[in-house]
């Protein structure tokens, strides 16, 4: 164990962190953050693991300590930040990921075993190391991580399978520099061939049965539908249902939401302009309009000899003074 306490493992440190940090790094750019956004998850995603390994061992953070730590992520930013022809590679991020995995994977274990712990928690402490930075930059930049999804290559096998090995190494009492840059290497070519091969999770019970009805949860699905290296969830969604007969999907479908039924028949109304409310009509105006069908209506033709006479009656100053009724006994002069 002397040896590992040399320069050997301050310079695995550096390299894992780098790698972790370019990694987050590219996931910043993707994500369109600025300069400052993407040295956040940068440094979260080097230094993550770092901070929650030296938590469980209640002592202080070498990143707060030594200057290397923190520039390291600081530089990955940067190169990711302003080479854009860097991305045009998204394998690349995965290699370099890997590699901070199989590195943190094994110091981390070492770290444990010198502070005292035995092998199974030290193992542990390896697997929080190697898997904390990742798992922190993607609660960061709001993205499920690739640890708990079942549509990503195996991720937390591989550093398990670091840290075990350097536990066994350690209990064999064969722990050096060189069987610890093995143990990182099995690591790292184990999630390589993850990668290249495809090799995943068996997804639960529940969904592999055809005859599931059981709804994802809608933050669920909404992380996964976030664009990645890999063929997008969404894309792979969308070339299923489009192989679909489109009278089946008919059927299928339900009843459509209110909100939307109501904006298709908004849509479907023919525009009008806007009904201003009319003001009532004035008295005289209203007397005209209801007299002036009757006028229209009633045929022409000589008026009738009575009707004239008992106008020329109702105009008398006699019937006029008697309050519309003539006097009787007395004749006109």
């Amino acid at each position: 164990m002397h040896e590992l306490t040399t320069p050997a493992q301050y310079f695995l440190d550096l390299l894992g962190i780098f790698g972790f940090a370019l990694s987050g790094a590219h996931l910043g750019v993707r994500k369109d953050f600025n300069l400052f956004g993407t040295l956040v998850l940068a440094e979260a995603a080097g230094l993550g693991g770092g901070l929650l390994r030296d938590l469980v061992l209640d002592v202080p953070s070498i990143a707060f300590t030594d200057p290397g730590y923190p520039l390291a992520p600081l530089a990955a930013a940067l190169i990711a930040y302003l080479s854009g022809p860097l991305h045009r590679q998204p394998y690349l991020f995965d290699v370099l990921d890997a590699v901070g995995l199989g590195l943190f994977s094994v110091t981390g274990t070492i770290k444990g075993l010198q502070h005292g712990m035995a092998a199974v928690p030290s193992a542990a402490l390896g697997v929080i190391t190697a898997m904390g930075g990742g798992i922190l930059a993607s609660a960061v930049a709001k993205e499920l991580p690739a640890l708990l999804r079942w549509d990503s290559d195996l991720y937390a096998v591989p550093a398990i399978t670091g840290a075990g090995a350097a536990s066994a190494l350690h209990a064999a009492g064969a722990l050096n520099v060189a069987t610890a840059i093995g143990a990182a290497l099995t690591a790292f070519t184990f999630r390589l061939l993850a990668l290249h091969f495809q090799w995943r999770p068996r997804r639960s019970a529940t969904w592999q049965a055809k005859s599931s009805q059981l709804p994802p949860l809608p933050d669920a699905d909404a992380a996964l539908l976030t664009s990645s290296s890999r063929p997008a969830f969404a894309d792979t969604m969308r070339l299923s249902i489009s192989s679909v007969p489109s009278s089946r999907i008919a059927q299928q479908r339900g009843p459509a939401p209110l909100a939307e039924t109501t904006r298709l028949r908004d849509l479907s109304l023919p525009s009008s302009p806007t009904v201003q409310p009319r003001e009532p009509a004035p008295l005289e105006e209203t007397t005209r309009q209801v007299q002036s069908p009757l006028a229209r209506t009633s045929p022409p033709g000589p008026v009738d000899p009575r009707l004239s006479m008992g106008l020329r009656h109702a105009k008398s100053p006699r019937t006029q003074q008697a309050g519309g009724h003539e006097t009787p006994g007395r004749e006109p002069a």
